[in-house]
């Protein structure tokens, strides 16, 4: 049995963490490598991670100041790797027993470069049972171009770090791009499948990722969030010869607008300039949002509230 390498960067979040590894520690996949660095937390985070330490060997924490900067966190943890696998796991979600063992045999039954699987977001204290998600699970498998269209889609699946195996002799000296501080998560991965030409998809949604305060989605406006926008054209610079990658790139770009220009209306943010650019790029989309058919039928809805954004 292979070991794999669970990756966590750990900041401030005392309230999560017991949880995120006692359901990492109950695994049915046992030969794990639980590798954490704490960035400098200021709570009771660091204590809490330390006595896990004590009490399993597999567990191994490193220590280093808050640079508020997470692609540098988590490219100092790229170099800690060392077994043949690796994921990455928020410091503040959870997951079902069988979370390491369905991407693993995943990826080991189908001879893919890459496994994926589902998560289920929901809010603090609310429970899902494993049971009622996963009553009809399966494995799409999939070639580079569809799997890269359903990322650069959000359909299937998105660019987030978690739910995905990774296959180390792939990393290539891949890291993460420092200036991109919202969406570098989708920048790596889009990078890393490029070294990739097959994929696993099990449908069971075993990742419970915790929506809270301090999210994307919660947090206030500011101008690093706009570097989501800087991923996206770095990805359509990549595609442009590639129709269908390109219209699935642009579309979610648009999305992904609409979503900023609402942030700066909610959060009064006044930058005439920023929001201009951002109405630009909804208006350029829009038909292309209306073409993608791998969009799920909410954003497929996206045009209908085109309009609103001229309020904003």
């Amino acid at each position: 049995m292979e070991t794999i390498d669970i990756l966590i960067p750990v900041y401030n979040c005392e309230k999560y963490i017991e949880k995120c590894l006692d359901s990492l520690l109950n695994q049915t996949y046992k030969n794990l490598r639980i590798v954490i660095v704490d960035d400098g937390s200021t709570d009771k985070s660091a204590i809490l991670i330390k006595n896990y330490q004590k009490k399993y060997n597999n567990i191994e924490i490193y220590y280093k100041n808050n640079e508020n900067s997470i692609p540098k966190t988590r490219n100092f943890l790229l170099e800690k790797i060392k077994s043949k696998y690796f994921t990455f796991f928020d410091s503040d979600d959870w997951a079902e027993e069988t979370y390491i063992e369905t991407l693993y045999y995943t990826l080991i039954c189908t001879n893919a470069d890459m496994s994926l699987c589902g998560k289920v977001r929901h809010k603090e204290n609310k429970f899902i049972s494993d049971k009622k998600l996963n009553k009809n699970s399966k494995i799409i498998f999939m070639n580079q171009q569809e799997a890269l269209a359903e990322m650069l889609s959000s359909n299937l699946y998105n660019g987030t770090l978690y739910c995905k195996l990774f296959k180390t002799e792939l990393l290539n000296n891949l890291k993460f791009d420092e200036n991109i501080h919202y969406g570098e998560d989708l920048d790596f991965c889009y990078n890393f499948m490029k070294n990739c030409n097959s994929f696993a998809l099990a449908t069971n949604r075993l990742y419970h990722y915790i929506v809270r305060s301090g999210s994307f989605v919660t947090s206030k406006f500011n101008i690093k969030k706009l570097t989501c926008i800087d991923c996206y054209n770095k990805i359509i610079a990549d595609v442009k010869d590639n129709s269908e990658l390109l219209l699935c790139a642009k579309s979610m770009q648009g999305l992904i607008a609409i979503e900023l220009l609402y942030y700066t209306f909610r959060d009064r943010y006044k930058n005439k300039v920023v929001k201009q650019s951002l109405k630009k790029i909804i208006k350029d989309s829009i038909p292309l949002i209306k073409k993608n058919k791998r969009l799920c039928s909410i954003n497929q809805k996206a045009p209908l509230v085109w309009w609103l954004t001229k309020f904003m």
